[in-house]
């Protein structure tokens, strides 16, 4: 799946999980001309941390995504990772444009 937007946050990279992989979080939000704008937190993990290196808040991205529901402790809950991030123009936006519903 891919999305474009506007990057608006970008967190500190910590450490997480037995491992301790190093991970960063990013927000994304469309580009409309609609009162309130769809948002996304999206996750890097390990190597793909680099990915969003070169990007600061306020610039427009595509970025492909994975996403999986996942179960703990009877609790569920998503996951949301980049796995490419590419430059754009900005001003446009697709959200869920190759969605199969």
């Amino acid at each position: 799946m891919t999305i474009e937007g506007k990057i608006i946050f970008i967190s500190e990279e910590t450490l997480v999980g037995q491992k301790q992989l190093p991970k960063v979080s990013f927000v994304i939000e469309e580009d409309s001309d609609r009162e309130f704008h769809n948002s996304l937190m999206i996750d890097l993990l390990g190597e793909k941390i680099e990915l969003i290196k070169q990007y600061n808040v306020g610039d427009h991205v595509k970025v492909s995504l994975n996403y999986r529901a996942r179960e703990f402790d009877g609790r569920r809950f998503n996951s949301i990772w980049a796995w490419r991030i590419e430059g754009t123009a900005g001003a446009a936006s697709t959200w869920g444009d190759d969605l199969p519903f």
